[in-house]
């Protein structure tokens, strides 16, 4: 079994020669995979691959201290706001009419699945996670990390302490909220 963040970084700050090689191997791998998720999810307007978004996140957290990471939920938290800012702040450069509003893009490289959300269903769960984010940050956090990161429930119950039983009761609460903050036509 592979080592959490939280361990690699105790042992990176106890000056273990090889943890923080491991520490960077393992953030990019996570990386990775986050990305992968979040651009399946985000549908195939987003014409970025995972490893752009990988680096434009890394680059996000390089400015961050290596040192102010504290365990994996606060990586967890700082890669989820990331990956949203990075799709969100996409979304709505492609939404503007001078890069093709309303114009379907397409990749050759593309495969057929179609799945994902619409850019402006997109900024609108932007809009309505800014809400949530207001009245309750602990729950627009759950979903930046399920919808954001790709986490799932068992892992944010283990990064939080509660059980999966738990989040599912968030996550609903949650859901819930955000069904009546977006518009009807959005869902």
């Amino acid at each position: 079994m592979r080592p959490d963040i939280t361990t690699l970084l105790d042992a990176c700050r106890q000056g273990e020669a090889s943890a923080r090689e491991q520490l960077y191997e393992r953030i990019y791998a996570e990386l990775k995979r986050i990305a992968r998720g979040t651009l399946r999810r985000s549908g195939p307007q987003l014409t970025i691959s995972p490893s752009t978004l990988v680096h434009e996140v890394f680059l996000r957290l390089a400015g961050q201290d290596q040192q102010s990471l504290e365990s994996s939920r606060h990586f967890y938290s700082l890669v989820a706001c990331a990956m949203r800012q990075i799709v969100i702040d996409l979304g709505r450069r492609l939404a503007t009419a001078k890069h093709g509003a309303g114009l379907r893009r397409v990749e050759m490289t593309d495969g057929l699945d179609l799945g994902g959300v619409a850019l402006d269903a997109l900024l609108e769960l932007d809009h309505a996670l800014r809400h949530l984010h207001d009245c309750d940050a602990e729950l627009a956090e759950l979903v930046e990390w399920h919808f954001f990161a790709g986490l799932s429930f068992a892992e944010i119950g283990l990064l939080r302490g509660v059980t999966e039983r738990t989040v599912r009761r968030h996550w609903e609460t949650a859901r819930i909220f955000l069904c009546d903050a977006l518009p009807a036509d959005a869902g």
